[in-house]
């Protein structure tokens, strides 16, 4: 598709032959992905569990865990990189954090338990200036890998 908005956008870079996973990576580069929707698609996937219909209320898989990412970022008024998810449900919260200042990614299964409590409508994952992460109560609830957080979405 070559109309104004691309374009304007990518100009030459639309005539560039890449792969796949490069022409991903330039999209995820200038947030044109939905990452939350790509996490939930490859959890559902990879665990063989079904996504619940879009307009399902608390959950995303049917087996009763709500699938929530985050990327780390600096925001404007801090000078530490921050990862933010929304707790915004009463089920289980299965989590993928992307980190692209360290090139990782993270995977959190964090009970409702843990923040029922809260007040507000998300948490905040603190990173250091060099991007690596720092001391939270939210690091317990960390996995080894992504298989394993596919498992505890059965």
């Amino acid at each position: 598709m070559n109309n104004a908005l691309t374009q304007t956008l990518f100009g030459n870079e639309l005539l560039t032959t890449m792969s796949l996973e490069s022409a991903i990576n330039l999209l995820l580069s200038k947030n044109l992905i939905n990452v939350g929707e790509l996490a939930e698609q490859a959890i559902s996937k990879k665990s063989g569990v079904a996504m619940c219909g879009k307009n399902t209320a608390n959950i995303d898989l049917v087996s009763g865990v709500q699938v929530k990412s985050a990327t780390v970022t600096m925001p404007a008024s801090s000078n530490r990189y921050l990862a933010y998810i929304s707790i915004n449900t009463t089920a289980p919260i299965l989590c993928v954090i992307t980190n692209p200042v360290l090139d990782e990614q993270y995977f959190l299964h964090i009970p409702y338990r843990a923040f029922k409590h809260l007040s507000g409508n998300c948490i905040n994952i603190s990173f250091g200036k060099d991007g690596h992460p720092r001391s939270s109560q939210w690091w317990h609830y960390q996995v080894d890998s992504f298989e394993e957080l596919c498992e505890l979405a059965k």
